[in-house]
């Protein structure tokens, strides 16, 4: 039986302006979308032609953040594999597909990496990046899950 082991809040995907919640199993790392660009259509308006994007990113942010706890209010009632599948942004990542993981801290930023091999997946990467107050949390759950994948840099 599946079981939640941890939760690692707010790290940034692909993009900077990309958020996903990860949730640590004993099978698997679920990313939860919690903002995605796309949840406010941009609006290019007069006021940002002049003075730039800066003004309407402020109502922006606000709509984003609502589109946020919302999402976080409807995946609390959700079990893991709906967790997986219930938007097209959350995807797993198996840790039988795992080759190696790596939680570095550096000086601009610090990134949860995981690299992954298998029938299915040409070797790839799917890296996350960290606040550095989540390193020593992200270290935390790897040396739960994954204790023999670790890479250390």
């Amino acid at each position: 039986m599946e079981k939640s082991i941890g939760f690692l809040g707010r790290v940034k995907g692909h993009t900077y302006d990309t958020i996903y919640d990860l949730l640590f199993t004993t099978d698997r790392v679920i990313a939860i979308i919690v903002q995605h660009p796309t949840d406010v259509p941009y609006r290019f308006g007069a006021m940002e032609l002049f003075f730039g994007g800066k003004l309407g990113k402020q109502s922006d942010r606000l709509e984003m953040k609502r589109v946020a706890e919302k999402r976080r209010r409807l995946y609390e009632e959700k079990t893991l594999d709906e967790l997986a599948v219930n938007h097209r942004f959350n995807f797993e990542i198996r840790y039988s597909a795992v080759t190696s993981v790596e939680v570095t801290r550096g000086l601009l930023r610090s990134q949860l990496k995981f690299h992954l091999s298998g029938p299915s997946i040409s070797r790839r990467s799917i890296h996350f990046t960290l606040t550095k107050d989540q390193v020593p949390n992200a270290r935390h759950l790897i040396d739960l899950v994954l204790p023999l994948k670790i890479q250390e840099k």
